[in-house]
């Protein structure tokens, strides 16, 4: 009897005391699972994934996604900070992992006003390239990633944030250089070098903001006007839980769709954090002071938020559901907090609270919230 007293005791011990990993060894429903057939769901994943003892995160990533993108390791400046000098490292992992585990992959970004080493921009002398040499450069990138990679990457983000919210074509040294047909450029070159099967997007934040919606669908309009190819677009989802934009989200799928491209939900996540004025959008570049009023929830995430949060990723994912005839993707920006560019941005430092799986890999109530969802 005493026997069996302690190993009752012992078995109560090991289930109750035992780390439990996220969506290792938990019985959750998983959210590849819970909109199969509608769109695929994945996660920004970056090279610290990779670092961790036992890759809990990945294995996580891999039990919960059918899709991956790369937060940083194809975008020029980490994959070819210098000329003739690659890192492939990130990046290849990157790629097999996503073979490995049969995802869509995406290629996060050919061009963009950010992250581009200035030498991209220059000769060897230092001097201004010209329109056509660095027409030639771009191409040159483009040749190299699909011999590389050819369609292991099933889509490319071809040119990121190249409209200002008031739809404005952005000021950058490609618009500089090449001109106003940057974009134009961009995607002639991307659909005569990558091969045929391979998607090619455009991908922005702010997009349901009307102006730069306009600003976009003239674009994808001037693109097949002149027989440029143009697949989707990407609606970066750096969104909040203040504020009543679900109508205009819900325009903007609705009005791109409709132009005849498919609607990518890139980068979403949804900061629970205070925020003041010019603190929207998602400008890297941004950067402000902050204070222990801007950093209220270091200590983890009040019930009533944790709800509030549950609430608004309700909300989106119903949403989103009403049109799975227009969304291929939705694509959560990180894997679990923990990972969470918002922690460092706009304020660096602060202790982030916005996607659906704790800094444990824990799954948060916004998670049973949404795979939870019944698809009317």
């Amino acid at each position: 009897m005493r026997n069996l007293l302690i190993t009752s005791q012992l078995l109560l011990f090991l289930l109750f005391a035992a780390p439990v990993q996220g969506g290792e060894g938990m019985d959750i429903p998983k959210l590849k699972d819970a909109f199969k057939g509608k769109f695929d769901v994945g996660a920004a994943i970056n090279k610290g994934l990779f670092k961790e003892k036992g890759q809990p995160t990945l294995r996580l990533v891999a039990d919960q996604f059918n899709s991956i993108s790369p937060e940083s390791s194809l975008k020029w400046g980490h994959f070819n900070p210098k000329p003739g000098v690659y890192n492939y490292t990130d990046a290849d992992a990157f790629v097999e992992f996503g073979q490995k585990n049969k995802m869509y992959v995406l290629g996060h970004v050919l061009f963009w006003h950010n992250q581009t080493p200035d030498w991209v921009f220059k000769d060897k002398n230092g001097k201004t390239l010209s329109r056509e040499q660095l027409l030639k450069r771009m191409r040159e990138r483009v040749r190299h990633l699909a011999k590389r990679y050819g369609s292991r990457i099933h889509a490319w983000d071809v040119v990121n944030e190249a409209f200002m919210d008031n739809g404005e074509l952005r000021d950058s040294q490609w618009t500089r250089i090449i001109g106003d047909d940057f974009i134009k450029q961009a995607f002639r070159i991307a659909n005569e070098e990558l091969p045929a099967n391979v998607e090619l997007l455009y991908n922005d934040y702010s997009m349901y903001g009307k102006e730069k919606r306009d600003a976009v669908l003239k674009m994808i309009r001037e693109l097949k006007q002149k027989k440029i190819r143009i697949d989707g677009v990407g609606m970066q989802g750096h969104w909040s839980v203040n504020g009543d934009y679900l109508p205009n989200i819900e325009a903007s799928i609705v009005a791109f769709s409709q132009a005849g491209v498919d609607v990518h939900i890139t980068e979403l996540d949804i900061d629970v954090l205070p925020r003041k004025a010019g603190m929207w959008g998602a400008d890297v570049r941004k950067r402000f002071e902050g204070d222990a009023s801007m950093d209220p929830y270091r200590n983890g995430l009040p019930e009533a938020k944790q709800q509030e949060l549950a609430k608004r990723y309700t909300d989106l994912f119903q949403l989103f559901l009403k049109h799975k005839d227009k969304i291929k993707r939705v694509t959560f920006w990180g894997p679990t907090d923990r990972y969470s560019w918002l922690n460092n941005w706009p304020i660096k430092g602060r202790t982030s609270h916005p996607l659906l799986f704790d800094r444990d890999r824990k799954p948060k109530p916004a998670f049973h919230a949404v795979v939870g969802l019944k698809d009317n």
